[in-house]
């Protein structure tokens, strides 16, 4: 059966090897600067479609403010002035909002 060595006996027996070479030729062994971790930069989540949309428009609307430009929203009545949607046109709900007030 083979007689192996411990560490302690491996480390002592490559570090009389090291000290030799190196008593031969000392430029065997060449060291270098240890290089600096890179940098780590805080998270920053990416812009969504919708992000980048929501940005376009207040561009948009700052853009429009400077100019004077005045957007009126298109109002939801018809040519004799009432509103074209009443409630009349969604029967139930009248009664379904009725009732929730009867309490």
């Amino acid at each position: 059966m083979l007689n192996r060595p411990d560490k302690d006996a491996l480390r002592a027996m490559l570090e009389s090897q090291v000290q030799e070479k190196l008593q031969h030729d000392p430029d065997a062994v060449t060291t270098y600067a240890a290089q600096p971790e890179p940098e780590r930069k805080p998270y920053t989540s990416k812009p969504t479609v919708q992000d980048k949309a929501f940005h376009r428009e207040l561009d948009q609307m700052r853009a429009d403010a400077e100019a004077g430009v005045i957007h009126k929203p298109l109002s939801d009545t018809t040519e004799d002035g009432k509103p074209s949607l009443a409630l009349d046109d969604y029967p139930g709900l009248k009664e379904a909002g009725s009732a929730s007030n009867q309490w």
